[in-house]
């Protein structure tokens, strides 16, 4: 399967697709905090409920596709494969959360991708070039001084991290698996069908006491799962086919990011001088990533 990126226009619409859906499930607190406000809110209801609404709007679209290449057995198995990373990377991730501190959690979880950036040129073909490294370890740098993992004590840091770091492996996983799949599937087909899986294995997760939701619950759970939840979704596997796998891994970095500024601005949590400078440096890397898409400035890499 060739992995030669596309013409520059396609390439830049695979840059808004990825950074759209980063930044789209950076903004969970605006829908999520209110909601937990008026009630308890299971998390792995919540995860469920996305994944439900997922596959309720991936899967018509599926049914619907007209892949470009034929399916094989193996083709159905890498993605069944998918599937099943898909909900025990959620189920990791959420499981790190609730053992440790939410910063130690989020910074294990994002060492992804530096495995997609390692293993891409055995498992896609695409190389690496000095500057994706130089772009993903300035950013892993910039994301631990925003998270300060060491301003309160990390409880149950030891376990908190393998799960978190163990999410990040099945993660890195996922994203190199879709790569390969390529044209084989419409992003339709990928999403739904990983969402059916994600539903049902999210659901056996959930605690005997966690399904009740308030009224007021309902229509922010509802826009949460819809929008950070389905269309970022779709719109991460459209853009994530237009790219080089370590771009879109250094990209979705700005989940991460945008969280910890809309926690600054709407819910007025502080940010001290060693935060202000790990989002500039952030900021500045994932700029940095999206300019080695331009022409003439990858040839090194032979990423053109």
């Amino acid at each position: 399967m060739s992995s030669t990126p596309g013409p520059a226009r396609g390439r830049a619409l695979g840059y808004a697709l990825v950074a759209g859906s980063a930044a789209s499930w950076g903004s969970w607190s605006l829908m999520l905090r209110p909601a937990e406000r008026l009630g308890p809110l299971a998390p792995e209801l919540v995860a469920m409920l996305v994944q439900a609404m997922t596959a309720v709007v991936s899967v018509p679209l599926a049914l619907r596709a007209r892949p470009g290449t034929a399916r094989d057995g193996r083709a159905w198995g890498l993605l069944a494969a998918l599937a099943l990373s898909n909900a025990i990377n959620m189920w990791l991730f959420f499981k790190a959360m609730a053992l440790t501190t939410v910063a130690v959690a989020v910074l294990t979880h994002s060492l992804a991708p530096l495995l997609v950036a390692a293993f891409a040129p055995w498992v896609t073909g695409e190389p690496s070039s000095r500057r994706t490294w130089a772009c993903l370890l300035v950013a892993l740098a910039g994301l631990t001084l925003l998270l300060e993992p060491w301003a309160t004590p990390a409880r149950g840091l030891v376990a908190g991290a393998s799960a978190g770091g163990a999410s990040a492996v099945f993660y890195a996983f996922n994203v190199l698996g879709q790569k390969r799949l390529g044209p084989r599937f419409h992003p339709a087909e990928t999403v739904g069908y990983q969402a059916i899986v994600a539903t049902v294995l999210l659901g056996a997760l959930v605690p005997a006491g966690g399904w009740s939701l308030v009224a007021g619950q309902v229509p922010l759970v509802a826009l949460a799962a819809l929008v950070p939840g389905a269309i970022a979704s779709l719109t991460f596997v459209a853009g994530l086919r237009m790219l080089p796998a370590s771009h879109t891994a250094t990209l979705v970095l700005l989940e991460p990011l945008v969280a910890v500024l809309l926690g600054v601005i709407v819910w007025r949590e502080p940010l001290g001088a060693a935060g202000a400078l790990g989002g500039v440096l952030m900021l500045g890397s994932l700029v940095a990533s999206v300019q080695t898409g331009r022409p003439g400035m990858n040839a090194e890499a032979g990423e053109q």
